[in-house]
């Protein structure tokens, strides 16, 4: 059998931690499904794994482009899966860690993302259209056609909102009715889906401590290194969170004080927002990281979990 783990659960609960002692462990590596931190130089803002905290286990998928480069969910999935067959090859369990649930589902489930071709003229038109009438007036265009899919996608979000409006045009089929079975899970791999809560209070501050130290370690300069390498505010990876907030703080649009309120605030949101899409999959098991003196233990159940569910797949 194929026997993958992954990790999922809102950001700052833990998961490198565990996931790096769980490789060890397994004496295995690791894929990233993290959407910013493919990015290269954006270290601070997207809380990267620090070498010293990897303890010489392997990480993929971090630092693979630049941030004015696109990269696709479906990019990602076959990027992956390369690292994730090479490590089955040599008999070895991978394991998966994210918080970027299209990243993590790209690999479990059958999600249809690129049998939509592209058509550049279409794309061309739409870019034109958002540059001379602006993002709400592009936002309003999939909001006519595709309410649903407006609801998902943020109106920041303008790659996005261009690819929805290309494939309306192409297909004729609304961008929200292509993953409606977006649970279908894929015979590719035995998955073992693991999920890490914590208590809302205590992950909120959590969060805000994980921003001070942000912030103590520079992240206000890194912002400012990459503006001044030509990397604009409108690119995707400059409107992550912990960007576009110290952004605005450096162009004056906010003082410093709100900027970092803002910024705690719209990561206690993703956060949030993580829960809410890893809970509807009823296949993830959870493990509470409420208490940090315990985590040793929470590890030792989450590895006795891993072992009845290999030999439960071996045995099928």
């Amino acid at each position: 059998m194929n026997k993958i783990i992954v990790i999922v659960g809102p950001t700052a609960v833990g998961k490198t931690y565990i996931s790096v002692e769980l490789a060890k462990k397994l004496n295995t590596e690791i894929i990233s499904a993290d959407s910013m931190q493919i990015y290269k130089g954006m270290n601070i803002g997207t809380a990267k794994i620090t070498d010293e905290e990897k303890q010489g286990i392997i990480h993929h998928m971090i630092d693979i482009i630049n941030p004015d480069e696109e990269y696709s969910v479906s990019e990602f999935k076959y990027d992956a899966e390369k690292i994730i067959d090479r490590l089955l090859s040599e008999n070895r369990i991978p394991i998966i860690v994210g918080g970027s649930g299209l990243y993590v589902n790209s690999l479990i489930y059958d999600l249809d993302f690129g049998n939509t071709k592209s058509n550049k003229k279409l794309r061309e038109y739409y870019t034109y259209y958002y540059k001379e009438h602006g993002e709400d007036a592009l936002y309003d265009k999939l909001l006519k056609i595709d309410p649903v899919a407006a609801e998902k996608i943020h109106k920041n979000n303008i790659k996005r909102i261009i690819r929805a409006l290309e494939v309306y045009d192409i297909t004729g089929v609304k961008f929200s009715e292509l993953n409606t079975d977006i649970r279908k899970k894929s015979n590719k791999y035995d998955c073992i889906l693991i999920g890490l809560s914590m208590e809302r209070k205590v992950l909120y501050e959590r969060i805000n401590q994980r921003v001070d130290e942000m912030l103590s370690k520079g992240l206000v300069d890194e912002v400012s290194s990459l503006i001044k390498k030509g990397y604009g505010k409108n690119l995707v990876s400059m409107r992550g969170i912990g960007y576009k907030e110290i952004i605005e703080y450096l162009e004056g649009n906010t003082d410093y004080e709100e900027a970092v309120n803002t910024l705690k605030q719209n990561t206690r949101r993703f956060a949030k927002r993580q829960y809410t899409w890893f809970l509807k999959d009823e296949n993830v098991k959870w493990f509470s990281m409420d208490n940090p003196s315990e985590i040793d233990k929470t590890l030792d159940s989450i590895v006795e979990y891993i072992s009845k569910k290999i030999d439960s797949i071996s045995n099928q």
